[in-house]
């Protein structure tokens, strides 16, 4: 049955138009099929990986390439150069490159600043490779055996000893301990610092924390580690007069630390040996309490640290060091009535020539104001008080020989044996 309803001509003029203007959009095709697709996508990755490499990727040193420098040298210390089989005597502010082996013999170390800003102190009986199985940092190195503490700046450090890998993360600081069987004992007093066993174990280390990796690679428990104490008394360069013992050359004060059981007193004869940690004039371990009396001191400066130890015989960080120096007694002066000039020879009183470590000798003493002091010929330095304290390289059996000349040209020399320590 037909409708009706009359149909309107220009609506149906218009669908007739839309029919005939519709189409169907042909498939695209898939990108790897469409060759503009494939290159502009390839130009991108080739960007990424550029850019990756020449302002993210840090370069990998090559073995020889110098990354660090001796900042510190004291005793006996040795370098073996890459690719070479000779060692040779270290020198102070000589280069280290990747594959240099630095040996730190008996009362000696060695301070290795790298060009990455990191410090390494490389502590007595200690093997260090500079780069190493680790040259995939700019500032690996690798401990064979002994004692180092390190300071790391802005670059995260690999660590390798033969037992883990520790990756210390930026402005870490902490100590490696490696004994003759590879058992590594790693503490981190600052930061932070990943480590990975040869057994596969993983652990992370924070602030005032250690782990223990036996021979065979195995961690054991993290290990809490006592804070550092802040050093008392005496007061930062103090001047303590010489005393005669029973009376104490001085008298050592610290702060009581959380988790301190004893405290481990060390004392050296200049800054080089305190950085380096040699406690080459004294090493006190299992003091009680927060005081401890030093006795019999000669003339000159000392500069001292201290470290807490916890019940379980963990060894924290050691404090800043400090230093003192023990004078003698200053005199009154007499004031004459009519001065008058004299002329007077040149005085010389030795106190202590003794050596503290082969071809070392510790010489001290005291001459006339303003006279300059030699000894075996070498120039010491002289207080304005006119007391000397000096560590001098002696070879062999002989004496030594120490000159002081006055200002006007006067002198006085002595010859003195060695004492052996």
């Amino acid at each position: 049955m037909a409708s009706d309803e009359p149909v309107d001509e220009n609506e149906a003029a218009e669908t007739d138009v839309l029919s005939a203007t519709e189409f169907t959009r042909p498939q695209r095709r898939p990108f790897y099929k469409d060759p503009l697709s494939i290159i502009g996508w390839g130009v991108a990755l080739a960007s990424i990986v550029l850019y990756w490499y020449f302002f993210v990727r840090k370069p990998v040193p090559k073995p020889g390439q110098q990354i660090a420098r001796l900042t510190g040298v004291e005793g006996k210390v040795k370098v073996k150069p890459n690719a070479k089989d000779a060692w040779g005597e270290a020198n102070l502010a000589e280069q280290l490159h990747v594959g240099d082996v630095v040996q730190t013999e008996t009362r000696a170390g060695a301070e290795i600043s790298f060009n990455s800003g990191s410090v390494v102190r490389v502590r007595s009986d200690s093997v260090v490779y500079i780069g190493g199985s680790a040259e995939a940092s700019t500032a690996a190195w690798r401990v064979q055996s002994g004692k180092v503490n390190f300071t790391v700046a802005n670059e995260a450090t690999d660590i390798v000893t033969p037992t883990v890998r520790t990756t210390a993360l930026e402005n870490a600081t902490g100590n490696i301990d490696v004994g003759e069987g590879g058992q590594t004992g790693v503490k981190i007093f600052a930061g932070q610092a990943q480590l990975e066993t040869t057994q596969g174990q993983k652990i992370t280390l924070s602030r005032n924390q250690a782990v223990q990796v036996d021979a065979a690679g195995r961690a054991g428990g993290t290990m809490e580690l006592p804070p550092p104490p802040t050093l008392v008394a005496p007061a930062p360069r103090s001047r303590l007069p010489i005393a005669t013992p029973p009376e104490p050359s001085a008298k050592l004060s610290w702060t009581e630390v959380k988790g301190g059981a004893t405290y481990h007193v060390a004392l050296d004869y200049n800054v080089t040996q305190a950085n380096l940690l040699l406690s080459a004039a004294l090493e006190e371990s299992g003091v009680k309490g927060t005081t401890h009396e030093l006795k019999g001191l000669n003339l000159g400066r000392y500069f001292w640290r201290v470290a807490a130890v916890n019940k379980d015989g963990l060894e924290g960080a050691y404090s800043r060091v400090s230093h003192f120096q023990v004078v003698e007694p200053e005199v009154p002066k007499e004031v004459a009535a009519t001065p008058a000039p004299t002329s007077t020879g040149p005085t010389l009183v030795l106190q202590a020539v003794d050596e503290v470590s082969p071809g070392i000798v510790h010489v001290g003493g005291r001459a006339a104001r303003g006279a300059t002091v030699t000894v075996d010929g070498t120039p010491v330095k002289v207080l304005p008080d006119g007391s000397f304290s000096e560590f001098v390289r002696h070879a062999g059996t002989g004496e030594v020989v120490v000159r002081a000349t006055a200002e006007d040209g006067q002198f006085v020399e002595q010859s003195r044996a060695v004492s052996k320590r």
